[in-house]
């Protein structure tokens, strides 16, 4: 059951995963971020020639060390020598050396607390050299790629087109400006894709049974359709499911030949009363009558077949909109062959703008491979599935759970 969409999926999925994981990551940083690195060997610079500065005060002023200490060869050395070495002028030399090295060994402790990094810091830039090797932030035109592939898939498998719009404009938003580790992109965009699917599909489930045991009186289930859908086998199988609240079937298809025929079978099987009149007869009256049957009866339930009408048949849909008007039914499920593919768009608009549906059910899906009619018909109806027909049997009607749909596609 739709396999097609599933590989599909998925192999969108891997291939765009692959390309954005594999794009090598910038390696120059962010002006906001400046590399500290580079801080590092700036000061590092400054220091070398604060001490260069340092080394040649040093020598002059060893100079001037050793002029003080030339030894005295007479008495007279220190009265000669006075104008060649002016003692006071040495000394206050000396005195703005010495003042000097200390500014600058003042300046060099400072450059040195400079350079030293808080531990964080450097942790802080470490950590963001690791994050932009193995982190991906993916924008625009990363998803760009992405909603693009997924779009053209989409359609590809019966997704109407205003379904597959509103599947990736979600993903859009919830990926853009999102940092993503590079080995778990392709599961990033499964769980964006997997969310994006789901608000599409989870319409506000239906309890048939609760709703049956809160009505006083019988509850009226009614199958609308085009021919051919499976309506008549759809309704056979849920009365099989609902069989404890003694099911009266009501033949309102008057007008395809061996319908009556068929739920009388059915009702036969199943060993439920089947309330029928002739073909070509009012199906608004039949229903009601298997209403008051079902009352007298003592039954819960009374499950409505009617005729397949289409575009085309004018007179039938005025006819389906006096069946409501009539018998106000509880329920009006529009049944839908999965095989029917984006005309699945059209039919529910066409039976939601007549009378007004409140459920679905996707028959045939155990032979449809592609997927996307469930997406559309959710969609565009803002009503649940129930179920989804899955063989001839009557227990081959599956309860139909979007999370386990959405899972089994992408996983």
């Amino acid at each position: 059951m739709f396999g097609s969409l599933k590989k599909r999926l998925q192999d969108a999925v891997k291939k765009v995963s692959k390309a954005i994981s594999e794009e090598k990551p910038v390696e120059e940083p962010s002006r906001e971020e400046i590399p500290l690195a580079t801080e590092e060997r700036r000061f590092a610079e400054e220091k070398i020639e604060i001490k260069k500065e340092i080394s040649e005060l040093k020598k002059e002023s060893e100079d001037i060390l050793q002029d003080f200490e030339a030894p005295v060869k007479d008495n007279d050395y220190a009265r000669q020598d006075e104008e060649k070495y002016p003692l006071d002028e040495l000394r206050e030399k000396e005195k703005e050396i010495v003042e000097e090295k200390e500014r600058l060994d003042r300046v060099l402790e400072q450059e040195n607390i400079r350079v030293e990094v808080p531990p964080k810091e450097k942790k802080r830039f470490l950590g963001g050299l690791i994050k932009k090797a193995v982190e991906k932030s993916l924008d625009e035109k990363d998803v760009g790629k992405i909603s693009k592939e997924l779009h053209l898939t989409l359609l590809e498998n019966d997704v109407a087109l205003e379904t597959a719009d509103r599947i990736t404009e979600e993903l859009k938003k919830e990926l853009v400006g999102k940092s993503v580790p590079r080995t778990k992109i392709e599961e990033t965009i499964k769980d964006a894709l997997k969310a994006s699917m789901l608000g599409v599909l989870s319409q506000e489930r239906i309890d048939i049974e609760s709703l049956i045991e809160g009505r006083d009186g019988p509850f009226l289930v009614m199958f609308l359709g085009f021919n051919g859908t499976g309506k008549t086998t759809s309704l056979a199988k849920l009365a099989s499911r609902l069989k404890d609240y003694r099911p009266v079937l009501a033949a309102g298809d008057t007008f395809r030949a061996a319908s009556i025929e068929q739920l009388e079978e059915h009702g036969r099987r199943l060993g439920m009363k089947v309330v029928k009149h002739n073909y070509g007869s009012d199906s608004a009256a039949v229903i009601f009558d298997a209403m008051k049957h079902a009352s007298a009866a003592g039954s819960k339930l009374v499950m409505a077949d009617t005729a397949g009408r289409s575009h085309a048949n004018v007179n039938l849909m005025d006819e389906l909109k006096k069946i409501c008007r009539v018998n106000n039914p509880d329920l009006k499920i529009l049944v839908l062959d999965a095989l029917t593919g984006n005309d699945i768009y059209d039919q529910v608009k066409l039976f939601n703008d007549a009378v007004g549906i409140d459920a679905i059910i996707l028959s045939k899906a155990d032979v449809y491979d592609k997927g996307g009619a469930a997406l559309s018909a959710a969609h565009t109806s803002k009503k649940p599935i129930l179920f989804l027909g899955t063989g001839q049997n009557y227990g081959d009607l599956k309860e139909f759970d979007p999370e386990e749909i959405v899972n089994n596609l992408l996983e």
